[in-house]
């Protein structure tokens, strides 16, 4: 329980299951009606689960580094308590108003998370991943832009860095990491639901080692239902045919990993930023939301799978159960670090400050500005240069050498320096999800086996979190070296924009891209249309993001 809405109306859902009196469960085949008390039912208790897992001592230097706080944050065990971190006794230092801004907001988020609690009677554990969001996280986010800046040293033995952003890792090492193994170990949890708009299809659920019959029975109708909805989207697809049939053993057949599906809300789908949870972590999770628009305006992108229309959202939910949180507006910062400026924030922690350089037009070779460090850029941003002539956007940066703190500009947004239509991911790197196991005697039972059999597969993918799906062809390029497993090659159809490596595409498969089979870093991307001597016009070229209107409406 974040605090926000969506995690609030997750819990209060759930408690409707638990406080329900006209729930039947079936027991040895005999029909029971359930006698529920005010905080549970057929002995299903809800129980909400706070996370905070930033240090604001490691926002202050001077105060992280006297006491050896710096790159600890906490025990290097979950924390479970509801204090709030203070300075030493013998410490004079104040905190920086950064510090202190996230104090106060991160005591709100968890004041809001307790109100919604005590409004729907369940207990509230507040616990800290602060080691592990740092070590598994954060550390390995700063340390791959600082390989990327010029002249500065990481801590890694890798020769590149491929961290991808913070939700991206948040979801992948703590949400179905830390926190699901602290909730069913510590807690004994049977299950774990989070906030998130996304479906999972629980594939051969049977419930037999659950002993709540209202959730068994709820989590058999989920999945009877999901199962239509991916049968109707892979109808008339046989290039698609492997999706429900990829299990290369007796056993994987019998047990399969549970499917990720996009939410029915395509608005606020995070399926992109689930792509890089392991299928297996996904066991015994719920997302009571997956099949909710959030608001009413969000019933025109939700899946046609589902009668949105007459449907209630997750804000009509909240308010008609008088939520605390129910106006809350949705919180868009950094995972767990909250709203920031990302370069200063950034720059504090990297071993040796970003070293300026140089703006580039890629078109003339003329240098027309001036940065403070390649880093704080993203290919196809706007790169606001002061007292530019022109607006440029980042195309490129410069790799080594003279150029290796050069960030290269061009004068258009669809600029042919900024499009490509291929990129590919480290074969090892990238997380398929739903489709089996590798195993020891199945080193690639968890892959496509058109891939394994040397045949490219034809899918949908994206690279940034909520861009329309684009029709690719995915192919696997085996390595000569032992010590590889060589790349996946993604080739798009139409000319995509602003590739970028250390960010992450994701595949999905499906009519309408309903399954999404995984994610990995990107690599590397193909020659750009400039390289290659081509022109591109609007009508070819595929929309960079949801809100993309020039090319949407060509």
């Amino acid at each position: 329980m974040s605090g926000g809405v969506d995690s609030s109306v997750a819990a209060h859902l759930l408690q409707s299951k638990a406080r329900n009196p006209s729930v039947q469960v079936h027991d040895n085949n005999h029909v029971q009606d359930v006698t529920c008390n005010n905080n549970s039912c057929d002995g299903i208790e809800v129980i909400g689960l706070h996370m905070s897992n930033w240090n604001a001592l490691d926002e202050d230097p001077d105060i992280s580094n006297a006491t050896n706080t710096r790159g600890k944050q906490s025990s290097p065990n979950p924390i479970d308590t509801t204090a709030t971190h203070s300075l030493p006794n013998n410490s004079s230092s104040k905190p920086s108003s950064n510090s202190t801004t996230f104090c106060q907001a991160s005591e709100k988020e968890y004041t809001d998370a307790q109100s919604v609690a005590q409004h729907l009677s369940i207990p509230l554990h507040r616990v800290s991943f602060a080691s592990e969001y740092w070590i598994q996280v954060f550390e390995p986010f700063v340390e791959s832009l600082a390989f990327k800046s010029k002249g500065t040293k990481t801590n890694s033995n890798q020769s590149e860095l491929t961290m991808p952003n913070p939700d991206y890792g948040c979801n992948t090492f703590i949400k179905f990491g830390a926190m699901k193994k602290y909730a069913m170990g510590q807690m004994n949890a049977d299950f774990v639901a989070t906030g998130h708009y996304a479906q999972l299809w629980h594939r051969g659920y049977t419930g037999d080692n659950d002993s709540s019959g209202v959730f068994r029975d709820w989590m058999m109708e989920t999945s009877r239902t999901l199962e239509q909805n991916v049968r109707s989207s892979l109808e008339g697809r046989p290039e698609e045919e492997w999706v429900l049939n990829n299990q290369h053993t007796a056993s994987q057949k019998d047990n399969p990993p549970p499917m990720l599906l996009a939410g029915a809300d395509r608005s606020k789908d995070q399926s992109y930023f689930l792509s890089g949870v392991k299928g297996e972590a996904f066991r015994n999770v719920i997302f009571p939301l997956g099949h909710l628009a959030k608001s009413q305006s969000a019933n025109t992108n939700a899946d046609s799978s589902y009668n949105n229309t007459a449907q209630q959202t997750v804000r009509d939910i909240a308010h008609q159960a008088a939520i605390p949180t129910a106006s809350k507006r949705d919180s868009m910062g950094i995972c767990f670090i909250g709203k920031r400026n990302f370069g200063q924030f950034v720059s504090q922690y990297l071993p040796e400050p970003p070293a300026p350089g140089t703006f580039v037009d890629v078109d003339t070779g003329e240098i027309v500005g001036y940065h403070e460090g390649s880093m704080h850029y993203t290919i196809g941003q706007g790169a606001k240069i002061s007292g530019a002539s022109a607006r440029y956007f980042v195309c490129g940066k410069g790799s080594t050498g003279d150029d290796g703190n050069t960030v290269f500009v061009c004068n258009s947004t669809h600029h042919p320096s900024l499009y490509t239509d291929e990129l590919s991911v480290d074969f090892d790197a990238f997380n398929w999800i739903g489709l089996g196991e590798k195993s020891d005697t199945d080193s690639f039972g968890h892959v496509p086996y058109p891939l394994v059999e040397g045949r490219p597969i034809k899918l949908l993918a994206r690279t940034r979190h909520l861009q329309p799906l684009a029709q690719c062809t995915v192919s696997w390029q085996r390595s000569r070296d032992a010590n590889s497993l060589g790349k996946l090659t993604v080739q798009f159809e139409k000319p995509m924009r602003a590739i970028t490596p250390c960010q992450v595409v994701s595949l999905y498969a499906g009519s309408d891209g309903l399954i999404c089979l995984g994610g990995g870093p990107i690599k590397g991307r193909g020659s750009s249309y400039l390289e290659r001597g081509m022109d591109v016009s609007l009508s070819m070229l595929h929309p960079a993001g949801i809100n993309d209107l020039s090319v949407l409406r060509s």
